[in-house]
């Protein structure tokens, strides 16, 4: 014979079920782009970008996107074409591009091998009471990539230049990039984040995927998250100009902050919580 469940049975059932399924809900908890002990870093520096520059300079100034009002419809890869990108990123990062000199080297980044090994995008130097701004030859087909380059060494002119920190900063260069982000170039710099290289030569081709900056895509998803929130933007319309994987960390990092408030960088939560 078919057993038969009463009323009180069911009522237990579910009860019992209830119980048993709730713990389960917090697998959905959002959960951080990055590591605790980068959170901590980029959450503690973007606080200290934000005395040291003042919190109207983080939210006052329009987001750079790559669209015609920043970026040339028509990029010129010239030498001419790209000192007009770096007085655009000089003026928007607030630096004299008179001060600046444009260089160009190229780094050799295949080995004996074949292999491709890391090569470096730009450099960054002083000299003679100015400001020397140097590219690699191999990274200036792509206009964003550029950008993002040009952000960064121009961020040292002003973190190191103008004596804002010091040249034995241990995160100095996580710092810079950490600066893109809160001048507002942060969509460029995630971005070339990740960047293929195709290289050819005599007797040799090359193709590799390598990662650019100092920050990884996670990082500087979270950092935007921490931007978007302060300017009291949950769902930011420039999340469209993001490659889809930097877009996800983005979207990540705000879920995470806006339903957990777990954030030391207290303009992130007080302006979207």
């Amino acid at each position: 014979m078919t057993p038969t469940l009463q009323t009180s049975d069911l009522h237990g059932f579910f009860t019992r079920l209830k119980i048993q399924t709730i713990p389960m809900l917090g697998i959905f908890k959002p959960t951080c782009p990055v590591d605790a002990e980068t959170k901590a870093w980029i959450e503690r520096r973007f606080d200290w970008l934000t005395q040291e520059f003042g919190f109207h300079h983080l939210t006052s100034r329009e987001t750079m996107l790559p669209t015609a009002d920043f970026l040339p419809l028509e990029y010129d890869c010239t030498e001419d074409g790209i000192y007009e990108l770096m007085k655009r990123v000089a003026n928007r990062m607030d630096v004299d591009h008179s001060l600046l000199d444009l260089n160009f080297y190229e780094d050799n980044a295949i080995g004996l091998d074949g292999a491709v090994s890391p090569a470096s995008a730009g450099l960054y130097a002083e000299k003679d009471g100015r400001y020397q701004i140097w590219l690699e030859v191999n990274c200036l087909d792509d206009p964003g990539g550029v950008i993002a380059t040009l952000a960064h060494e121009i961020g040292h002119v002003v973190l190191l230049g103008q004596k804002r920190i010091e040249p034995d900063t241990d995160d100095q260069e996580e710092l810079t990039d950490l600066l893109v982000v809160f001048n507002g170039l942060g969509v460029f710099a995630a971005n070339a984040s990740l960047h293929e290289t195709n290289i050819h030569g005599s007797g040799y081709s090359a193709w590799s995927v390598g990662k650019r900056g100092y920050l990884s895509m996670h990082a500087i998803g979270y950092a935007l998250a921490l931007y978007s929130l302060a300017r009291g933007l949950a769902r930011p319309d420039w999340l469209k100009h993001l490659r889809p994987d930097a877009k996800a960390y983005v979207s990540r990092g705000i879920r995470y902050v806006t339903k957990v408030q777990d954030c030391s960088y207290r303009p992130a939560i007080e302006r979207c919580g």
